[in-house]
């Protein structure tokens, strides 16, 4: 038994007449007929009788009528999900990411991702950046968030947006009642950085601070940035962040913008050969996102 005999079945069923029914599959007659002798075999008992006007369904065809039906329906959306899969359209996507970008962009980019293909369900994974790599080669995830990594031949890094940098500080610091500040600015303050695994976003605000014309004085080094910004809110010392870390709401904490730093982008990692469709969807959804006026996150 096999899915054509049971279109056909159905078919002479509905029809009632082997040649209407022969029409209506563009096949001939005697085909026909012959798939359903051969299905009657294989269910060891005749389905039709025949009649003056067509043919007739019988006590054992009309039970397998309705299962006949039921088999067709599935077979047909098991090949619609098929094929949705294979273009991108369902599945499941894993997405590691480490950071600040949690807190911004990120989420922003797969919610409207998700609300344009529904049919597809996103995880997240905090995966630190150094264990991102691995764990694109082992499968673990599709594609990773973050900023700075290191290239490797099999990976791709991909910039999504450029964030504005800010400094934080205590509300009850100086530097809280300013509108906005420059680099310099910065010289004889404390300064945390993170993250501390290397090459991160630390190395580019030492290299920023460099080309300003001056060396910071590095205070202390944490892990992310939630941990520098409760250091920063309950002591003197400040940071530099990007846009999406003044997304982080812990209490007592002043972000000021700095006019003179060059932004800082936020980037997706992924494997260059991994095959799966869901991944090439997201992929083409990142190319045109965000739109042109919103390229720049402030």
């Amino acid at each position: 038994m096999d899915i054509r005999q049971l279109e056909c079945f159905i078919a002479v069923a509905e029809e009632g007449n082997l040649g209407r029914a022969a029409a209506r599959l563009h096949m001939t007659q005697p085909p026909l007929t012959r798939r359903i002798k051969r299905l009657e075999t294989d269910v060891g008992a005749k389905l039709f009788i025949r009649t003056p006007r067509g043919v007739e369904i019988t006590a054992p065809g009309q039970a397998l009528l309705e299962q006949a039906r039921r088999i067709v329906a599935l077979s047909d959306l098991a090949l619609e999900i098929t094929s949705a899969a294979h273009a991108g359209e369902v599945g499941q996507l894993v997405a590691g990411y480490f950071g600040s970008p949690i807190f911004g962009d990120v989420p922003r980019l797969l919610s409207e991702f998700s609300q344009e293909n529904p049919g597809i369900e996103i995880r997240l994974e905090r995966v630190p950046k150094t264990e991102q790599p691995d764990a694109l080669r082992d499968g673990r995830i599709h594609i990773g968030f973050s900023r700075v990594y290191s290239p490797a031949d099999d990976l791709v890094i991909l910039d999504i947006a450029q964030e504005a940098l800010f400094a934080a500080a205590s509300i009850s610091h100086r530097l809280a009642a300013k509108a906005s500040l420059e680099l310099a600015d910065l010289a004889n303050e404390p300064l945390v950085l993170f993250p501390r695994a290397r090459p991160s976003f630390a190395d580019e605000v030492m290299q920023m601070c460099a080309a300003a014309g001056f060396k910071p004085q590095v205070h202390s080094e944490v892990e992310d940035a939630v941990t520098g910004l409760a250091n920063v809110a309950v002591g003197s010392i400040v940071a530099i962040v990007p846009a999406s870390a003044t997304n982080i709401a812990l209490p007592g904490l002043a972000f000021i913008p700095i006019a003179d730093a060059p932004r800082q982008a936020l980037s997706c990692i992924y494997r260059a050969d991994d095959p799966s469709p869901v991944l090439a969807k997201l992929l083409e959804y990142i190319s045109a996102w965000p739109p042109p006026s919103d390229r720049e996150t402030a």
